[in-house]
């Protein structure tokens, strides 16, 4: 790997959950742990578990939102972590966000963007439905990636509410745009979506790192080893 690559390195011996006041006995509750290093390097990468398992809990951790309860995640590039509740104005229209935010060519690849997965820029976020409103999180975000540097983009489930159309054509702006950029993308396995380079899953209490071949994983047996 190059040295200017981005990257994300989860060590052997990591744990990730949270502290609680309220049961001294036991005051950490520990969602996953790591039994052996895992790296993911440019390209994409998909992270699966059922619900409450700590998929987001670990996108915040390698954002350093919050700490891990032992070990210490490394990142190489800029790190954004994309909420699925991210909110803007309800009164700004995505247009004017775009110009808030951003200048010449990230500009111009935001507007871009929004046409192609057909984002309407000129009506009110706060009447935007919720498909919508993730297109406005997942353009700002790209747009951001658009300069020099390695990038880490995280991605909390960023296609919940998106139809498969869009999906499907954000998936192919991702591909066209994909060279100096890892992005962990959280997603639902009940929704077998996207092609991936590898994958995360959390089951049973450990982070597992899965082989992906020729890009497709097998979302049937993923799915199944899920507990």
């Amino acid at each position: 790997m190059n040295s200017t690559d981005p990257s994300i390195l989860l060590p052997e011996g990591l744990r990730i959950g949270y502290k609680t006041r309220f049961q001294k006995a036991n005051p950490e509750i520990v969602l996953a742990t790591t039994e052996f290093p895992i790296q993911l390097g440019n390209g994409r990468h998909l992270l699966l578990a059922r619900n409450g398992r700590g998929k987001t809990t670990l996108l915040k951790t390698i954002a350093g939102i919050i700490p891990s309860l032992t070990g210490k995640i490394s990142c190489r590039g800029l790190v954004q972590f994309v909420d699925e509740d991210l909110r803007f104005d309800g009164e700004l229209k995505p247009r004017q966000i775009f110009s808030a935010l951003f200048k010449n060519g990230q500009r111009a690849f935001a507007m871009e963007m929004a046409e192609r997965i057909e984002l309407d820029v000129d009506k009110p976020y706060g009447r935007l439905s919720k498909g919508n409103r993730q297109k406005v999180g997942l353009i700002v975000a790209e747009s951001r990636t658009r300069h020099n540097g390695p990038q880490v983009l995280l991605l909390d489930e960023p296609f919940s509410g998106l139809d498969f159309a869009a999906r499907d054509k954000v998936d192919q702006i991702w591909s066209e745009h994909g060279e100096g950029i890892v992005r962990l993308v959280c997603v639902h396995p009940d929704e077998p979506t996207l092609k991936a380079d590898s994958a995360i899953a959390i089951r049973e209490g450990r982070l597992e790192q899965i082989e992906v071949h020729n890009g497709t994983l097998d979302w049937l047996e993923t799915r199944t080893s899920l507990n």
